[in-house]
């Protein structure tokens, strides 16, 4: 038994592709997302964490090599050791929570400095004022080789966020730039997977992530969430104003206050930022959805088709018999609430018939069959040329109308073939009693 409608059932045909496109759509994301590592995880790259997240295996692996390794959870003991540590290296795995210019631009550094950023976005460096650009992001990590003139192992998966640095190196197809800030060295890391447990053992992650960490000292800044407050000044750094000294010509040395700590930092080539453009405003994935649904709407456009040229006249396989023809017909325009086209097809035979029998035209109107007829005008153009049906029962009285005005023209009282006319055998009498003598 069919439950369901016709109407309804077609209506399943085109929504149900659709909600199973958009589930599978959907659900690709929410379990993309979810496996995606949350860098406001305590966890998260940091070299205690013995977690997936974590990053104690690279930690072990720096100091095997001889290299310090301090964590820190604030901005000011970061600087305050970088500044005690010349050469020293300043790894900050979480740039979403760390003000980059405000870590960098309040304090003079000890030249040759490094500053290590895992997986910077787009906004992390809008507010830095760095002559880098964020160029696209993938979906997920990819291992490269490095291709580049620095000493760098390879391949190693760094290649998710994409940077272009026209005063820099970039290495990794993009994947890493390298650039100096003042006496600062700042390398970005398109994606944190070289320092993840889980990760590091995979191509040559492990000796990228030691080698771009190298050095006698690495300051691990390990926060998780934004400082409500900004870092207070140093001590060393004096509250008085800036004089200075003169040289041996009479002019003075040193470098030219520029602002207070507080000024917005200026853009690259000044004036405001550049606005990212429409294709970074969404995800990549957003875009892949996007080409994916596409495809698949074509795919169903070509399916429901049902024929790509002109029809072609087949011979049936099989003979089938008249009214079985007959009921499929009119099952399929049943199924298809064609209630006008049905009665359009017997009012166009009612009138080919009529016109033939009273000898008119094949177009013969409705008027031209009343009048020859003797009948109401108005009736007959009601039955062969009133308003469409709006429920079953009205087409079917539409075509009993249709019938019985035929009926009546055809075979009215005192014209010869009307059935069961006095002194003429009916047909249905032929064949019950046999021949006529």
């Amino acid at each position: 038994m069919n439950l369901l409608n016709p109407l309804t059932h077609r209506r399943m045909r085109v929504v149900l592709p659709f909600a199973l496109l958009s589930v599978l759509v959907f659900g690709t994301l929410l379990v993309h997302r979810l496996e995606q590592a949350d860098p406001g995880d305590p966890a998260y790259l940091s070299p205690s964490a013995s977690e997936g997240t974590g990053s104690d295996r690279l930690a072990a692996a720096l100091r095997a090599r001889g290299i310090a390794v301090d964590e820190v959870t604030t901005s000011e003991d970061a600087l305050d050791l970088v500044r005690k540590s010349p050469g020293a290296t300043l790894f900050v795995p979480a740039p979403s929570f760390v003000d980059l210019q405000n870590l960098i631009g309040t304090v003079s550094l000890p030249t040759g400095t490094r500053i290590v950023v895992a997986g910077a976005e787009l906004r992390d460096l809008e507010r830095t004022g760095w002559n880098v650009s964020h160029t696209g992001t993938r979906w997920a990590a990819k291992a490269v080789g490095a291709d580049c003139t620095i000493p760098l192992p390879g391949p190693a998966a760094v290649l998710r966020h994409r940077y272009k640095a026209p005063d820099g190196t970039v290495c990794f197809g993009g994947g890493l730039a390298a650039f100096t800030d003042g006496p600062v060295t700042v390398i970005l890391v398109g994606a944190a997977d070289p320092f993840r447990n889980d990760r590091i053992g995979e191509h040559a992650n492990e000796d990228f992530a030691t080698t771009v960490l190298g050095g006698d000292r690495v300051v691990w800044l390990s926060m998780h969430q934004r400082e409500n407050a900004e870092p207070e000044p140093s001590e060393s750094v004096s509250s008085e104003p800036f004089e200075p000294s003169p040289d041996n010509n009479g002019q003075p040395t040193g470098p030219a206050p520029t602002g207070t700590p507080t000024d917005p930092p200026p853009a690259a080539g000044g004036g405001q930022p550049p606005k990212p453009p429409l294709s970074e405003a969404f995800p990549q994935a957003f875009w892949a959805a996007l080409v994916l649904v596409a495809i698949t709407l074509l795919a169903f456009a070509a399916a429901a088709a049902r024929r790509l040229g002109t029809p072609v006249a087949e011979p049936l396989p099989s003979r089938v018999p008249a009214h079985e023809t007959l009921f499929g017909h009119a099952r399929l325009y049943q199924r298809a609430r064609a209630r006008r086209s049905t009665l359009d097809i017997l009012r166009t035979a009612a009138r080919r018939r009529l016109a033939d029998h009273l000898g008119l035209p094949p177009g013969a109107t409705g008027d031209e069959i009343a009048e020859r007829t003797g009948l109401e005008p108005d009736h007959v153009r009601d039955v062969l040329d009133g308003p469409a049906p709006q429920t079953d029962a009205a087409l079917v009285t539409a075509a009993q109308n249709v019938e019985k005005l035929v009926h009546d023209v055809m075979y009215r009282p005192g014209e010869p073939g009307e059935p069961g006319e006095p002194g003429e055998p009916d047909e249905l009498d032929e064949l019950v009693e046999g021949e006529p003598s």
